[in-house]
């Protein structure tokens, strides 16, 4: 694809998960938009109110399952340039997530006419394998 196209997916995306209120607080940042692959990665830096318990690192399980969600929807969404619903989320919980920032990549499997399919990947700030997930999303706008 061209870079304008590139580009102008990018900002879409970026636009897209900012518009959502919660990810107003919650503050992913889209980092990246592969056409090519049909990915896409997202960063979280780690704050205090996002952990399991107070004066501990590691992150809360809803804010990872969150993260899937938002990686997955932004996979998509880069795909059909326009917001999806999901319909079905699964997450593997593979260690504790912690240190500064997490690290979320999603990978379209299939974008069809009624149903896209995402893999996401989230990684910790020193490549720690966190978390995978697999979700599904209504491809009619919405």
């Amino acid at each position: 694809m061209s870079e304008t196209k590139t580009k102008d997916t990018f900002e879409f995306v970026r636009d897209n998960i900012a518009q959502t209120p919660f990810h107003q607080w919650l503050l992913p940042r889209l980092m990246a938009v592969d056409e090519k692959v049909g990915s896409v990665t997202i960063h979280l830096s780690v704050r205090p109110e996002l952990c399991r318990v107070s004066g501990r690192p590691e992150v809360h399980g809803g804010v990872i399952a969150a993260l899937v969600d938002i990686t997955g929807h932004a996979a998509i969404a880069a795909k059909l340039h326009h917001s999806v619903a999901t319909i079905d989320l699964r997450v593997d919980y593979l260690r504790l997530a912690g240190g500064s920032e997490l690290r979320a990549v999603g990978t379209t499997i299939k974008v069809g006419r009624t149903i896209g399919i995402v893999d996401i990947r989230m990684t910790d700030d020193q490549d720690r394998v966190v978390a995978i997930g697999r979700a599904a999303y209504l491809c009619a706008s919405v």
